[in-house]
């Protein structure tokens, strides 16, 4: 239990300013890796480390604070994001059965497997219990409630960075 009190030390204590200003950041590095205007010239890292700039001078963080934010709110996005997935391919799933069964047609075993997989790991996925000891109550509330919109930019910078590293950690 002591990990978790030193995680929660160490991690920024989510506010609504800070989480404004972090999506003030998402919105100014995807806005510069998308724009034109960034010299291209400059290599993929080039204009990653451009953009980053840009974006820290607009929201108003400072590069540790940025990093502290960007932590949980990872976190949050990519487990989100995956369960986002995984409820889509079993709606899918659940669509293909619906429709063979309708036509009098046996259902899928693959379907069937996938939707039994998709049901198990939506349960998982739900599950936000280390994440609230590790960073609050008050911190998943706030990402909660901007969901949408922090799972939508989470992806698009996902897309933008394409194989420069992005990998999730669940």
């Amino acid at each position: 239990m002591s990990d978790v009190k030193t995680l929660r030390l160490v991690s920024a204590q989510l506010t609504a300013e800070s989480l404004d200003a972090f999506i003030t950041y998402e919105r100014t590095v995807i806005g510069a890796l998308a724009s034109t205007s960034t010299p291209t010239e400059l290599t993929w890292a080039g204009r990653f480390a451009f953009a980053h700039g840009k974006a820290l001078t607009e929201c108003g963080l400072d590069a540790l604070t940025q990093q502290r934010i960007k932590v949980p709110v990872s976190e949050f996005c990519g487990k989100r994001s995956a369960w986002l997935t995984v409820k889509q391919r079993a709606a899918d799933a659940e669509a293909a059965l619906h429709l063979a069964k309708s036509h009098g047609q046996p259902e899928s075993a693959k379907e069937q497997a996938l939707l039994a997989r998709a049901t198990k790991e939506l349960a998982r996925l739900s599950s936000f219990k280390d994440f609230i000891d590790r960073y609050g109550q008050s911190a998943f509330d706030l990402l909660l409630a901007r969901e949408l919109e922090l799972v939508t930019l989470h992806r698009e910078l996902s897309r933008l960075e394409g194989t420069g590293g992005h990998v999730h950690s669940t």
